[in-house]
Formats: C-alpha cells, structure tokens, sequence
C-alpha cells in the first residue's frame, strides 16, 4: 500500500468502518489490516461477534450435517487462557459453504481471504460449549453418537469434507461411463460408515489402509446408490459435489 492509501485506510476505520470493511475495500486479510492499523496507532473497537453457542444440543438435520463436516474437515484447538476454538478451512472455490456454516452458527466472524501460503479461506469461532458438544458425540476419541451414525446428513457432511464422487468415461472403445465414491478417515469412523452402509443394503464395502490414514470405496452400481442415499433431495450440501451428484444420479 502507498502512504496515501493507508492513511486512507486509518481515516475510513476512524470515521467508523469495521476492520472487516476497510480490509475489503484496500484488498486485504481482515488480520493484515488490523496489523496495519495498529502500527499506525490506532486505538482498534473491541468487537463483540454473535455465536449460536447452543447451535449443536439439538441434532437436527442441518445440524448433523455441519457436525459431519466439522468431523472431516474441522478441528477443535485449546490454549491456556482462551477460549476452545473450532476452525476449518476451504479453497477459495468453496468459500461459500464456509458462509453457511456461519450462517447456521449465527455467527458474525469474519472469514479469512486465501493467503498466499496455504491459498485456503479459514473461518473459526470460539466456543467451550460448542467445543465440548463436539467431543462429546466422539471428534476424536470415545464412542461416535448413535444420533449421528444413523444420520444420512451427518455422513454426507463427512463426504463433503473428506470424500470424493465423480462419474468417468471409460477407456475407448466403449466410451460408457461409470461412477465411483471414496471417503478417507479414521478406521473409527470409516467402520462406523461401513456399518451405516450395510444398514441401508448397501453391501459390505471393506475399510483399507491408505498411508496414514484408510479409505473405503466402490464404483459402478453401489457407488451409484450411497449417492442416491446421501445427496438425494439433499437440504444442505457442498454446491460443488451436489452438482457432482445431480450429475450421477439423472444417468
């Protein structure tokens, strides 16, 4: 930034802009100009941000949803004198599901343009109910909530986050195509998949090691059908996969 323009920017946040709309207008992070700001002196507002922090006491549908999709993508992080944290990050192609989950939050959080290091979008929210709420249905450890594992929104929030579908055309010269579903995770969970899949006479699909972690998958007819089993008539999904998806199962 030139000296006149960051002394526009002090201008535009003393006259009453938030740190969020300042950085907007000049191009910024909302972190790197409130860094700006505070070399140049100023005296920052302390802002206060709404949190629904009852979001996940109840297990509605959407709220499943989200909580598969923080289990995949999200992280809970404590440090000595703060608050828990919930954090996920996203492409900048997918930016606006991080939107609805800080809609379904109720939060005003400020979510974080791509830097130039890690090219993701962060959003996160500090929380301890929502924090213990999330390790209480089983995030990392102990027995993963039956209201959960029976739940179609909550393993679609899983994909969304850590699986992949698609439909390929096959090699020449038959020119067909076929579609396949995969999910990687942790065994825990993956077998819990598994389970919920054999459930809804989906066959018994074998959980693998992958490197570090496993992956479970399938093509053709049965990769067919958990498609139709999670995105069908889906309320809330990532517009991306959904898309994917609409495209599997119209043939």
């Amino acid at each position: 930034m030139t000296e006149s323009e960051r002394s526009e920017a002090v201008r535009q946040y003393t006259e009453g802009l938030s740190v969020t709309e300042v950085a907007k207008n000049f191009g910024f992070t909302e972190p790197g100009m409130r860094g700006l700001l505070v070399r140049r002196g100023v005296v920052l507002r302390k802002t206060v941000h709404t949190l629904r922090h009852d979001a996940f006491d109840l297990l509605t549908r959407e709220a499943c949803y989200w909580l598969g999709f923080l289990f995949a993508d999200g992280c809970v992080t404590y440090r000595a004198g703060h608050l828990p944290q919930i954090s996920v990050g996203l492409a900048q192609r997918d930016r606006e599901h991080l939107v609805s989950l800080r809609t379904f939050l109720g939060s005003t959080s400020s979510i974080s343009a791509p830097s130039p290091t890690h090219g993701s979008c962060q959003f996160s929210v500090r929380s301890k109910r929502l924090a213990e709420r999330l390790m209480a249905l089983g995030r990392y450890g102990g027995p993963l909530s039956d209201g959960l594992t029976e739940s179609r929104d909550f393993w679609r929030g899983v994909v969304d986050g850590d699986g992949s579908i698609g439909k390929y055309r096959r090699p020449s010269p038959s020119q067909s195509t076929f579609s396949q579903f995969r999910l990687v995770g942790s065994k825990r969970l993956l077998d819990s998949f598994a389970a919920f899949l054999q459930r809804n006479d989906i066959g018994r699909l074998s959980v693998r090691p992958h490197k570090t972690i496993y992956t479970i998958g399938t093509t053709c007819g049965p990769a067919e059908k958990i498609v139709a089993l999670l995105y069908a008539e889906a309320e809330v999904a990532l517009a991306r996969k959904a898309e994917i998806a609409k495209n599997i199962l119209d043939g």
